[in-house]
């Protein structure tokens, strides 16, 4: 990925998700090079995990790189399947970001941290998204249209 610049070494699609609308470029590692797909793939990233844009650590980094996996996951997907995946999707890495669930006073707590602690005395929970129908994206893109 690339914040602002496009690398014209690697295939990237433009994605206005950066601050004031400003567009980023995710890597597409699969074949895809249709931007129509690649614009409902996109479409379905933004409805299950929006662009968060804090700065804090780095966040609006961590969120479009945990962003870009998701969008390749569901590429390969269709490649894979002929058809865009929909519902319940696990993403078990987050980066920077680890999603850990601990015993603390005799009960689970799931909570994220940066990853200083302790592996083999966590369980990962993952990171549970819904992707919607791409029916969802037909129906936005004629309300658009009729706006």
């Amino acid at each position: 990925m690339s914040l602002d610049t496009r690398d014209l070494t690697k295939h990237q699609t433009p994605w206005p998700c950066g601050h004031g609308g400003a567009v980023w470029w995710a890597n597409v590692h699969t074949e895809e090079r249709d931007e129509a797909v690649l614009q409902v793939a996109k479409w379905q990233v933004d409805q299950a995990l929006p662009q968060k844009l804090n700065t804090y650590f780095g966040g609006h980094y961590y969120s479009f790189v945990t962003r870009e996996y998701l969008l390749n996951l569901i590429l390969f997907y269709r490649e894979a399947h002929g058809q865009f995946p929909q519902g319940a999707v696990c993403i078990v890495e987050r980066w920077a970001w680890q999603g850990e669930a601990f015993k603390r006073a005799g009960r689970w707590v799931v909570g994220w941290f940066w990853r200083f602690m302790q592996r083999e005395d966590f369980k990962s929970p993952g990171f549970w998204v819904h992707l919607p129908s791409v029916q969802g994206f037909d129906q936005s893109a004629e309300t658009n249209q009729s706006n």
